[in-house]
């Protein structure tokens, strides 16, 4: 593929800032777009759309500019493991499906958040582990 050429794409991605994820997560973003996507981190990436007007109205500005620009139809939210923003894994005193129950409750609220703000656009939920990145439904 020639990306050279390319000036329309669909997914713009938002995931944490957090360094122990973001080779896996580009790698497969890279997999899942044919590697061409837009892509913004911020801090505990549903906690700051969720409790942050700040981080909230910036992110809605990119994405306000990847729809213009790139066309982009599909905001893809990604929360992880272990994530510092929402006290790590201990919070949940290491109970991975308490832990994940509650990144699913916040990846929905933040794209309830998002999708109010862009009705237009389709908005998916992933969940990032130590072993890979899994759709949530």
């Amino acid at each position: 593929m020639n990306i050279e050429r390319i000036e329309h794409w669909d997914v713009l991605a938002r995931a944490c800032i957090d360094g122990r994820f973001i080779k896996l997560t580009v790698d497969w973003l890279t997999e899942k777009t044919g590697g061409v996507f837009d892509f913004r981190t911020g801090i505990g990436s549903s906690k700051a759309i969720i409790a942050n007007e700040e981080d909230r109205e910036s992110f809605f500005r990119v994405v306000e500019l990847s729809v213009r620009l790139h066309g982009v139809k599909e905001v893809w939210m990604i929360d992880h493991i272990d994530c510092g923003a929402y006290g790590g894994s201990e919070r949940f005193h290491d109970d991975l499906e308490k832990e994940m129950d509650f990144h699913m409750k916040k990846l929905e609220e933040a794209c309830e958040i998002v999708q109010k703000e862009f009705p237009e656009l389709k908005i998916k939920k992933f969940f990032v582990s130590w072993h890979g990145v899994t759709e949530v439904l």
